[in-house]
């Protein structure tokens, strides 16, 4: 019977200790901070999710639909959305100026057929010059060609 006791005892400590053991467990939880933030301005991508270009759209729009006698130059120039498109490009950080257009000529591109596909992405190519936002024309491949 004292054995019987010293077991009991001995088995009460140890069933003590565990729960001592379980209370005492921790949980290490790592969170990671952006210390750097935002850059100024955020993203291309971060700019055309808040600055719509949706007046740019209209323009190339406008030059794909073509006329008879008029060259792209001349419906770019006529159109009444190059001067609100011309702002929407101001509002637009100067190194993202030419992704938004190339964004814009890739989201359309199914839409202009023909020699309107062509003159839409020589339309692009020059806009940056035309608004008088940018030294030089993008760069603009067109993969429809």
């Amino acid at each position: 019977m004292a054995k019987l006791a010293t077991l009991a005892a001995i088995f009460a400590a140890f069933l003590l200790m565990s729960h001592v053991v379980e209370a005492h467990w921790t949980t290490i939880t790592s969170v990671e901070i952006d210390e750097e933030g935002p850059r100024r301005g955020g993203s291309c991508h971060e700019q055309f999710q808040r600055q719509d270009l949706d007046r740019c759209e209209q323009l190339f729009e406008d030059i794909a639909r073509g006329g008879r006698g008029a060259s792209a130059k001349e419906r770019m120039e006529s159109s009444e959305s190059l001067r609100p498109c011309c702002e929407q490009l101001r509002q637009v950080q100067e190194g993202c100026r030419c992704e938004g257009i190339k964004w814009i000529v890739r989201e359309q591109q199914g839409e202009y057929r023909g020699e309107g596909s062509h003159e839409v992405v020589r339309s692009a190519r020059r806009l940056p010059l035309t608004c008088g936002v940018g030294p030089q024309p993008c760069e603009i491949r067109a993969a429809w060609y």
